[in-house]
């Protein structure tokens, strides 16, 4: 994991370190074929969902620039692991990726009337009180809308607009939880739907007394143990296995 000097632009600044991979959200500058909501090609979240309650949803991603959206109080601003994502593209927040990302639900939602996922967000986070807002309209909209993810914004922070995004978040999961799995990461106040660390001896203690679950795509198969670079896992991806989306315990992850 690369972590950044507090000196570094991209930490001072609040941006991607590969601002040459930033895209704008608008249809005249982009392909005819590039979707802002992409088919998941990630090999660990998998291409589809073959377990549990969103079985058969095709599995989609979004990706905003990481630290431009995110809370500075995230715990991995200066180690976020899109510092060694030199070739994804981060596409641009604002209005105009909200508009783009209407009519691409529309249709997700016409291809798959039964069902699809997005993950919210491979790189990013919610950037707005607005922002959230339209995610709980598009859920209205769009029956067919199943979304996961993780969040670094948190309902109680110090911080006037992190603390309205988490509030406005906390509020979405609580109204709408059947399509909507949002976990706020490295929150230990709350005792469920949240990520957690390994590292912190806190969660050592939660996994002790079965407070809390390891990712199963970071248990080796062989042993029980996190799975060394090489070894076959309990579960092969996140499609697979399903817990972020269906169980409220806390999650607790290898740091990247």
């Amino acid at each position: 994991m690369k972590q950044l000097s507090k000196t570094e632009l991209a930490i001072m600044n609040g941006k991607t370190l590969f601002t040459n991979r930033i895209k704008k959200a608008n249809r005249d500058t982009m392909a005819k074929s590039e979707l802002l909501i992409k088919k998941s090609t990630n090999v660990k979240l998998g291409k589809k969902v073959t377990k549990g309650k969103w079985k058969g949803f095709p599995i989609f991603t979004l990706t905003l620039e990481e630290r431009a959206t995110c809370p500075k109080s995230c715990q991995h601003w200066a180690t976020c692991y899109g510092n060694n994502m030199m070739y994804a593209y981060r596409y641009e927040a604002g209005v105009d990726l909200e508009n783009m990302l209407e009519l691409e639900l529309a249709n997700l939602q016409a291809k798959h009337p039964k069902g699809f996922l997005v993950r919210l967000h491979i790189l990013g986070d919610f950037y707005s009180v607005g922002y959230v807002a339209k995610w709980a309209k598009w859920l209205s909209m769009y029956p067919a809308l199943h979304v996961y993810g993780y969040t670094a914004n948190q309902p109680n922070a110090t911080d006037p607009l992190e603390k309205a995004i988490g509030q406005a978040l906390l509020s979405l999961s609580e109204n709408c939880s059947s399509r909507w799995a949002l976990r706020f990461s490295g929150n230990f106040e709350r005792n469920t739907m949240t990520a957690l660390s390994v590292d912190d001896k806190r969660t050592k203690v939660m996994l002790k007394h079965k407070q809390a679950f390891q990712c199963p795509t970071q248990i080796s198969k062989e042993t029980g143990k996190l799975a060394q670079k090489g070894q076959e896992t309990l579960v092969p991806d996140c499609g697979a296995c399903g817990l972020c989306w269906q169980a409220s315990k806390p999650v607790t992850f290898i740091t990247h």
